[in-house]
């Protein structure tokens, strides 16, 4: 950190509260009546379903709570990116500006990513296989998304006050998001390709859907970090 810049630390540790306790608020409402939903969504990853069942077994105000935990997982993955950059020492310490601007850039980026999944999941599923299959795919996808944001919340929370935990937090996200993609990947195989004779077009699926899309994710990262860079000397200089 910057000795100039040091005095705005408080206001940035002020502004993640605000933005930790938005998310605290949001994690609630799978307290009470929320656990329908809490429980809706392991049913749809972890137990087989039948494809008809996606127009069952509705929760009141299902998609909203479901967009509304969407946002959380935008926001704390956002957060964690923000860590990971100013703890590695890739960018130096900056004000409240750069740090809306770093978190409002990365949660463009994630929007987009998943914006992204979806819309490809549809346009190839939709072509290869039945709309049931693409429908339910889609669904698990976002019970992934959604789940996410309770998982991340303390982990993020850590990272962002507490130094000492920042290397144990850094590998559990960084475990949990491994895993997650491993149980798209999984419920991708089970929902469309569980004929061992598709093996090939699985894999082939796999490397334009999954890979590709890591990739350009991780790409479009190390351009907000040069970006980022930049405007940082931009403002010393």
């Amino acid at each position: 950190m910057t000795k100039e810049l040091l005095p705005e630390w408080p206001i940035v540790q002020n502004w993640g509260f605000v933005l930790f306790l938005c998310c605290f608020f949001i994690s609630t409402q799978l307290a009470g009546k929320g656990w329908r939903l809490f429980y809706s969504m392991q049913q749809d990853l972890f137990w087989q379903r039948y494809r008809s069942s996606i127009f069952f077994d509705s929760v009141d105000n299902e998609m909203i709570r479901k967009l509304l935990l969407v946002f959380q997982t935008v926001v704390l993955s956002s957060l964690f990116i923000y860590c990971v950059f100013y703890h590695s020492a890739a960018v130096p310490f900056g004000s409240v500006t750069q740090m809306f601007w770093l978190l409002g850039t990365a949660s463009a980026l994630i929007t987009a990513f998943f914006i992204c999944k979806f819309i490809s999941n549809t346009l190839i599923g939709n072509i290869f296989f039945q709309r049931d299959s693409v429908r339910l795919l889609n669904r698990n996808l976002l019970s992934v998304i959604s789940l996410s944001g309770p998982v991340l919340f303390v982990p993020a929370l850590l990272m962002f006050y507490v130094k000492e935990a920042y290397s144990v937090c850094y590998y559990f996200i960084l475990a949990y998001f491994l895993l997650a993609e491993m149980l798209i990947v999984y419920k991708t195989y089970v929902i469309f390709f569980s004929d061992k004779r598709l093996l090939l077009y699985f894999i082939l699926y796999l490397c334009a859907q999954e890979i590709v899309s890591l990739y350009l994710s991780y790409k479009a990262l190390v351009y907000l970090l040069i970006q980022l860079q930049k405007s940082t000397l931009w403002l010393q200089m």
